[in-house]
């Protein structure tokens, strides 16, 4: 069969001038390499794990990274250029970056959490502008709230750890029916109003166990624990998203199993893909302590993502200049989205 090299020299033969092509010999094509994934066998689910609550140091801890490897382009043609009309798109890359970005807030509800909510909720119109505003590839968002602990509060059917919040209740809470939210599910969207509902969501007050658990809250939220049809976070979490985690707290840690071992739990639940994910963590981190004790399981965790991973202080009482930079943070990683195999 001719080939297509072949057939556009006989189209050129037919112009009024013939032109030296070349045809004898075949085209070189460049050969194009996709982007690399980071892999490797996951380590025992942290969330099913009953091992003590044993800090790793990021020094010990081995960061997954993905590489991407850029694809060559194959060497420029040696015949005329024709108009052939209705020629396919034959190695046109896909679009960059990521279109889809999803946010999950772990907020811790116990005891002496109420102006750091405060806080955050202040900060969050000026945080999500920001994104809105830096992120040209993006524009379809969720945002889910969960808490530190199986959240009483909640409707029934989401009173488990890592159940998406949709009515608040309790001490410095808003104590509101917050969702669910505008298209009938347990997460906000960008047809929300995200400021109001946010607002609504993030007050979960302050009498919640003070035997906090977000790393767990966040394993079982991103391996969809409660994410079966007509459970609580059905719908929620996109496998083909930019995942940004906002996790708030002052004190240690109380989930079983180590930060190494719930970096891994994400990751897979990622596609090993750890350019996918962001986290940022609001916490009395080790060297930055104000009074309850440094969180040295969510900062090593947070370390653990490399550039992607950001530290925010968490008596600092505006935390409106970090989200500033944190916003940085996500657009390079929007930028850099390796979509996951299909």
């Amino acid at each position: 069969m001719t080939n297509t090299y072949e057939r556009l020299c006989v189209l050129a033969a037919l112009g009024t001038s013939l032109l030296a092509c070349g045809c004898g010999g075949g085209a070189s094509s460049g050969e194009t390499t996709g982007p690399g994934t980071s892999t490797g066998e996951a380590t025992t689910s942290a969330a099913n794990t009953g091992h003590d609550s044993t800090g790793t140091t990021a020094a010990d801890a081995t960061t997954a990274a993905g590489s991407t490897t850029e694809s060559s382009a194959g060497a420029g043609n040696m015949f005329p250029k024709l108009d052939v009309g209705g020629a396919p798109d034959i190695g046109v890359p896909p679009e960059e970056g990521c279109n889809k970005v999803d946010f999950l807030f772990v907020i811790d509800n116990s005891s002496s959490m109420e102006p750091h909510q405060a806080n955050l909720v202040a900060n969050f119109p000026g945080f999500i502008s920001g994104i809105e505003g830096a992120l040209d590839s993006a524009s379809d968002y969720q945002v889910g709230v969960i808490t530190t602990d199986a959240y009483a509060f909640n409707v029934p059917q989401c009173q488990q750890l890592g159940a998406l919040v949709v009515q608040t209740g309790g001490a410095s809470s808003s104590n509101m029916a917050c969702g669910p939210y505008d298209e009938g599910f347990n997460f906000m969207t960008d047809e929300d109003d995200l400021v109001e509902t946010f607002s609504c969501a993030a007050e979960v007050g302050s009498g919640g166990s003070g035997n906090e658990q977000p790393m767990l809250a966040l394993a079982n939220a991103v391996t969809r624990a409660h994410g079966d049809n007509d459970e609580c976070n059905e719908g929620f979490l996109r496998d083909d998203s930019l995942l940004v985690v906002v996790i708030i707290g002052n004190e240690n840690d109380n989930s079983p199993g180590t930060p190494m071992e719930y970096y891994q739990t994400v990751l897979t639940a990622r596609s090993d893909i750890p350019e996918n994910v962001v986290v940022m963590a609001i916490t009395d981190s080790p060297g930055n302590p104000c009074g309850f004790g440094a969180s040295v399981e969510v900062s090593q965790f947070t370390q653990l993502w490399g550039a992607n991973g950001f530290i925010v202080p968490f008596c600092d009482g505006d935390y409106g200049p970090f989200f500033a930079e944190a916003v940085g943070i996500i657009d390079a990683a929007c930028e850099n989205f390796m979509p996951p195999p299909e």
